[in-house]
């Protein structure tokens, strides 16, 4: 069975994003984007909602191609761009592959069954991207780990990580990393 997993940079007060979605505190370097290449060469399905999949769609397409990309970056939007991805939206009316952007199709409507046959397929790791797609799959006991990569910094106000989440959510810490520019990676398994 394939492992489903959510990698989230996260401020140590719990935010995902700040607010207007500002990610301009993510605390990268060249050790966190080796971290990222080797774990995008295990991926070989991205999950996204919305918003996330815009995201990504705006900045790694043009990456590969844009002169002033570092090696390492060039490398991780090679990975992104050439993965699958699902991308789940009510609001949008297509998603399409393009010139350095392989898609693979929008899906209206969750469906925990097509999760779980997604898991038990052959191939390699799933990414579920954006807190509120994993919030709904951590809901129906879809994730198998949560990594988190907290950044060294508070912002006082944003998207938390597990909005939408209802309850108390039991996990494991299963595996830590500290990385030289203060960010420490979390692996947690829910039990």
């Amino acid at each position: 069975m394939r492992k489903l997993y959510i990698f989230l940079m996260l401020s140590l007060d719990g935010y995902f994003e700040g607010p207007n979605h500002d990610i301009s505190w993510h605390n990268v370097d060249s050790e966190s984007n080796k971290f990222a290449i080797e774990m995008l060469k295990k991926t070989d399905l991205f999950l996204w909602g919305r918003r996330n999949y815009q995201l990504m769609e705006a900045y790694w397409p043009g990456a590969t191609e844009d002169s002033s990309t570092s090696n390492d970056n060039r490398e991780i939007a090679q990975l992104m761009t050439n993965t699958d991805k699902v991308v789940f939206s009510k609001t949008l009316e297509r998603v399409e592959a393009k010139k350095n952007w392989k898609v693979s199709k929008l899906v209206r409507e969750y469906d925990p069954n097509e999760i779980r046959r997604l898991k038990s397929l052959e191939g390699k790791e799933i990414n579920v991207g954006g807190p509120d797609l994993a919030a709904s799959f951590l809901r129906d006991g879809l994730i198998d780990e949560l990594r988190f990569m907290v950044n060294p910094i508070a912002i006082g106000k944003g998207t938390p990580i597990f909005r939408g989440l209802e309850g108390r959510m039991k996990l494991e810490l299963i595996e830590t990393r500290r990385f030289r520019s203060g960010n420490e990676l979390l692996c947690y398994r829910p039990k």
